[in-house]
């Protein structure tokens, strides 16, 4: 379906409005007459803001070159430096705004929704019969798989050879599949009580309740998301309703709560065990969250008889952190 506000219109004609201000069209699909695949190799520098909306994802692959690229999606922004291995994932909608400081080689690649639709009917939704898929943004260069896809097919658009058509199309269906598994989410949403609806923010949280005793940077968590650390920072916030700073504090507490159960634990001990540097560091973050300290919380817990409920700890699934000593912990972006 065409989201609101966007005239009707197909990849391929999207395509042919290219290119921004400053780029030339080097080769694309519709020269070679492919007219079910859908994707441009432009060159050069967009000096000039480049404002683009479509009504299916997008994905633009940086093939050659190194440059400072900004992009904003609404009121979110980025800034990356781009070089070989980046790779954009614009969702359907905008409207979205694209500045690249030096020249560069890049493939834009158009997918159609319907394609994306079709590829995910084939997976169950329990409870909801077939749910269609939405393509999240994501700026990464860590996904090597997506961006080896985009440049093949970028070979193949630029040096077309016997066989080409049907292989470009093949490997259109398969960024599509890549996009599905990787760069997507229900579009549903979550299920109840569920604050992440992005399976790469629930990858991000795994990462955090399995290292509550490292060092969980800021530059590490939006690494496994894919996405910027300032972009991160905003998206896990808009998500969760939390910093990651303040998210992963709520893990340390909740874990602390658990390991304070047993009366013989030094709570010292616990400290460490859940990523505090000191008993003190853990008193003053357990006091701002539970509104009473650890050795509190204990004696009420092991005072109460059977009659009565203990208290609540902040949400979490009891999972074994991961291996390594208690560290000073450092903020991971705004408290």
């Amino acid at each position: 379906m065409t989201p609101v506000g966007l005239p009707p219109t197909t990849p391929g004609v999207w395509l042919a409005r290219m290119p921004p201000e400053g780029q030339v069209v080097v080769a694309s699909t519709a020269r070679s007459g492919w007219h079910d695949v859908h994707g441009a190799v432009l060159e050069g520098a967009v000096r000039e803001p480049f404002d683009y909306s479509a009504p299916f994802p997008t994905v633009l692959f940086f093939l050659k070159g190194v440059a400072e690229c900004e992009w904003r999606r609404g009121q979110r922004f980025s800034r990356f430096s781009a070089r070989p291995g980046h790779v954009l994932v614009s969702p359907p909608g905008g409207p979205h705004r694209l500045r690249i400081n030096l020249p560069v080689e890049m493939l834009w690649c158009a997918i159609a929704q319907d394609v994306i639709d079709r590829i995910g009917h084939d997976a169950p939704d329990p409870g909801h019969g077939h749910a269609p898929f939405e393509v999240v943004e994501s700026i990464t260069r860590s996904d090597e798989g997506l961006w080896s896809l985009g440049r093949r097919l970028a070979d193949r658009i630029l040096s077309p050879i016997h066989g080409s058509h049907p292989y470009a199309g093949a490997l259109q269906t398969q960024i599509a599949i890549h996009l599905l598994w990787h760069h997507s989410s229900p579009h549903h949403g979550a299920a109840a009580g569920d604050p992440v609806a992005d399976r790469r923010l629930e990858s991000v949280i795994r990462y955090m309740k399995q290292n509550l005793t490292g060092d969980i940077s800021l530059e590490k968590l939006a690494e496994i998301a894919g996405l910027s650390p300032n972009y991160f920072l905003g998206a896990f916030r808009e998500a969760t309703g939390r910093t990651p700073h303040r998210y992963v504090n709520e893990l340390r507490i909740a874990r602390a709560c658990e390991l304070l159960r047993d009366p013989r634990r030094p709570i010292t001990e616990v400290s460490l065990a859940v990523g505090f540097s000191s008993q003190s560091h853990l008193t003053e973050v357990f006091r701002r969250t539970m509104q009473t300290t650890p050795a509190a919380y204990r004696s009420r817990l092991l005072g109460l008889n059977g009659s009565a409920a203990p208290p609540q700890s902040p949400g979490y699934r009891e999972e074994e952190p991961g291996p390594g000593p208690g560290k000073a912990e450092k903020p991971i972006g705004e408290s």
